[in-house]
């Protein structure tokens, strides 16, 4: 098929598609407004108010399917319509361990601010500002960067004395905190070569769990797809690539990708192997080894079981990954014959020692030796916000600054469960010791971590031990029905904003523009925060004497363009476009060139195989060089036996991680009305399960109820249900009752990858699975909780 042909298909698909989601045709006096979403920009087609229709602007390259789902999340029956506090919290007898059971009672606004600003004094006041928790940190509720709640909270709760904070992230909290010893940047964000040399140069590409096809749906900012037409490109042009993953991906598909079948959580021992062969053979480059890394000697001995006595062979990984000792061999030798991008994605690092994963793809990179080389090296985030994409040299719209945090503390992402049930308690983080403080009030706006941390029934546990819990949601979220205290706030179609894509490029900005007006009794977070700090009396200080649209013209004026506020606003977004000198970057092409001139920020400048101060932490758990640590839950453990199936947890394909869940695209998703496992066709013959047979899938921290689906591409000994979907306790008023609707994180672990970055480690998890007997519970992930009119 040639390109033109694939494009006009595309677009037909496109086309049919936004007819499927937006029947409704147009009529004479609709307005037409632009606006922008994670899922790519939009025009909202409006009457008499109401949105009827949404499709891609013509801009988007390939519009994906989530992005028609926004009009049912706008219009979701389980929007949060009016202030609403617990029953028991606003009669005074406080029935805590009955979060998530109990009714709730609607107030007004004034009645509501009032508990809010209460709740936060007298938190304050009895056991200081550390005890207050923001749970929000991450910005994927919009893309809008005047109404993002993380900063707003922030910038709110900073002028009334300060917060525990979080430090890392979900997406690649181990990654993040180790390559910065390797490679002196955290890497997997960085700007990465550009594809314009990627597809010039590239001959073969080693993939570890990358799905672009799937993960590019979505951004950061505002996508707008340019990634399928590239990777197409160097698929059309011959360019080889190899996925080594537990499934078969949708990219695998898309590109006619080899698929290497590999064990859960068990890539290191591959990669490990990759590199002894390249040594065994006399494959690697010792020139770039000898000049750009220091420490390849200690990872040599390991690599040869001077340490342990085991050498890291084919053979040997074999046994552990599944993957045949003369595929590991062939790969390797193929690395070296190519010019070789090494990437992986980040789902390979959420595991027990996933600080290990980055740290060995470095190694074997080096020991190829193309780091620096147009097309070669290392790519740690082709599945993410379109990297690569040429940056424009336009400054990005600037958000409110959150200001200064009085309070000195961060807690790692991960541990927000395990903090709640243990104050006082210290950990290692990165060299450092961190306690945990005595948290009394959680306050949540743009994220609900009852469903995205690990472990949901100990975090479940933990809300039920604070005093205060303050949600702002425009829907009835597992977290929100875990609350005091809810405030109804707007989505973002509700309120204007900007916001740009991609998010490497800068290659727009966008006018969100209010498309209708706010539902029900919804506020803004802006307005919200505001409200508060007037009760406080900072009210100038958090407003810095600008309105919200005098704050995006501000932020506007960030960007280093020539084309007026007026005028962008007007269109709806402006384009820039790349200079020659992006189009051609390589990265680590300059210390490639010259080390010593442009070293890299580790203690001896150089990619360290071997980190001195790593090692000088005397962590266990995590040595000073790549090396395989054998799980707590893994094929190997004791714990196999009873629970014999490893659990993987993929992006979704339908969602945003939980946004969209509640939609008519998340419900389509659904296999007898619950979320699907994927299992592997012998497996689900030998189990006598058959598809959408609704099963248990349990292990000690819980069990959910979910519907098979029967596959050949995932590999035997694996389940995988994707993250996101909402939480549904069976009983909530009893502990650890059954999940309904299919959440996963009730059966991950909250184990940290490690001492040293106190990453979540959710994709190390042993599993067991059965068929579900007698009557089956209905899902309720998306009811409302009941709501009284007055007490």
């Amino acid at each position: 098929m040639n390109t033109d042909r694939r494009e006009f298909l595309k677009m037909a698909g496109a086309f049919a598609a936004m007819l499927t989601c937006n029947p409704e045709a147009l009529a004479a006096g609709d307005r037409v407004i632009t606006h922008a979403t994670h899922m790519g920009p939009l025009k909202a087609y409006v009457r008499n108010g109401k949105i009827v229709r949404i499709e891609a602007m013509d801009i988007d390259l390939d519009p994906v399917d989530l992005l028609f789902a926004h009009k049912d999340a706008v219009y979701a029956r389980n929007r949060v319509k009016y202030p609403c506090v617990r029953k028991s919290y606003l009669d005074g007898s406080d029935r805590r361990h009955m979060r998530g059971a109990e009714e709730f009672v609607r107030v007004d606004w004034g009645t509501a601010l009032d508990l809010v600003a209460e709740a936060l004094a007298k938190t304050k006041g009895e056991y200081g500002n550390e005890s207050i928790f923001k749970t929000t940190y991450a910005r994927w509720a919009h893309p809008g960067r005047i109404h993002q709640a993380a900063s707003l909270q922030a910038r709110m709760l900073g002028l009334f004395g300060g917060f525990t904070d979080i430090v890392g992230d979900y997406s690649a909290g181990a990654a993040t905190q180790i390559l910065p010893h390797v490679m002196g940047d955290i890497e997997v964000y960085s700007q990465q070569t550009s594809r314009e040399v990627v597809l010039d140069k590239t001959e073969l590409i080693l993939m570890w769990g990358a799905d672009p096809f799937k993960t590019n749906k979505i951004d950061y900012h505002v996508p707008i797809h340019s990634d399928g037409a590239w990777l197409r490109k160097m698929k059309d042009k011959g360019i080889k690539f190899v996925t080594i993953d537990p499934t078969k991906n949708m990219s695998v598909d898309e590109l006619g990708s080899e698929w290497v079948p590999i064990k859960a959580a068990s890539d290191v021992p591959m990669i490990l192997a990759m590199c002894y062969t390249l040594y065994e053979e006399k494959l690697y480059n010792k020139q770039f080894i000898d000049k750009y890394t220091v420490g390849f000697n200690v990872f040599l001995k390991y690599l040869r079981g001077e340490k342990d006595g085991k050498v890291k062979n084919a053979k040997w990984a074999e046994k552990i990954c599944g993957v045949p000792a003369q595929k590991i061999k062939e790969l390797a030798r193929m690395a070296v014959k190519h010019r070789t991008l090494v990437t992986g994605s980040w789902a390979p690092q959420r595991i027990q020692y996933g600080e290990q994963f980055h740290w060995s793809l470095v190694a074997l990179a080096s020991m190829i030796g193309q780091i620096g080389l147009a097309g070669g090296g290392i790519y740690f985030n082709i599945h993410y916000c379109s990297a690569g994409a040429p940056y424009t040299g336009v400054g990005a719209p600037l958000m409110l600054s959150q200001g200064r945090n009085p309070v000195n503390i961060l807690i790692p992402a991960s541990r927000m469960g395990e903090m709640l049930l243990n104050p006082g308690k210290t950990i290692d983080y990165n060299g450092k010791k961190l306690t945990y403080p005595n948290i009394k009030l959680i306050y949540s706006a743009g994220v609900t971590p009852i469903g995205h941390q690990p472990n949901v029934n100990k975090l479940v546990e933990g809300f039920r031990k604070v005093d205060t819990v303050i949600t702002h949601e425009p829907w009835w979220t597992p977290t929100a029905r875990y609350s005091d205290i809810v405030l109804p706030a707007t989505t973002s179609f509700e309120r204007n904003d900007i916001s740009f894509g991609s998010s490497y490029g800068i290659e727009y900005a966008f006018a969100m523009k209010q498309v209708i007006s706010p539902l029900f009794d919804a506020r803004n977070d802006y307005d919200i925060f505001l409200e508060l700090s007037k009760r406080f009396g900072f009210e100038k200080a958090y407003t810095g004497g600008k309105s919200v649209d005098e704050w995006i013209r501000w932020s506007y004026s960030k960007m280093r363009t020539k084309v007026s506020f007026s005028d962008f606003w007007k269109k709806g977004y402006v384009h820039f476009t790349s200079p020659k000198s992006s189009r051609e970057y390589v990265r680590h092409a300059d210390f490639r060139k010259d080390p010593v001139a442009n070293y890299l920020r580790t203690p001896s400048g150089k990619i360290e195989l071997f980190s001195e101060k790593v090692a000088s932490f005397g962590y266990n758990d995590c040595p000073g060089y790549p090396a395989w640590i054998e799980p707590t839950e893994g094929p190997a453990s004791y714990m196999a036996k009873k629970y014999p199936f490893q659990l993987i947890t993929p992006h979704p394909i339908h969602r945003l991680h939980s946004q969209l869940d509640n939609t008519s695209l998340g419900a389509k998703h659904k296999v007898a009305g619950r979320e699907p496992v994927y299992m592997n066709k012998f497996d689900a013959r030998r189990m006598g399960l058959k598809h959408g047979d609704t099963v248990e899938v349990y292990n000690s921290r819980g069990t959910v109820l979910a519907g098979v689906v029967p596959t050949e591409k995932i590999t035997r000994g694996v389940l995988a249900i994707e993250e996101g979907a909402w939480y549904a306790a069976e009983n909530p008023s009893k502990d650890n009752s059954r999940c309904v609707s299919g959440q996963v994180n009730i059966l991950t672990s909250d184990r940290p990858t490690s001492r040293l970055a106190q990453a979540i480690s959710a994709n190390t998890c042993l599993v067991a699975i059965r068929k579900a007997g007698g009557k089956l519970p209905r899902n309720t992930a998306y009811d409302s909780p009941p709501v009284r009119e007055r007490l």
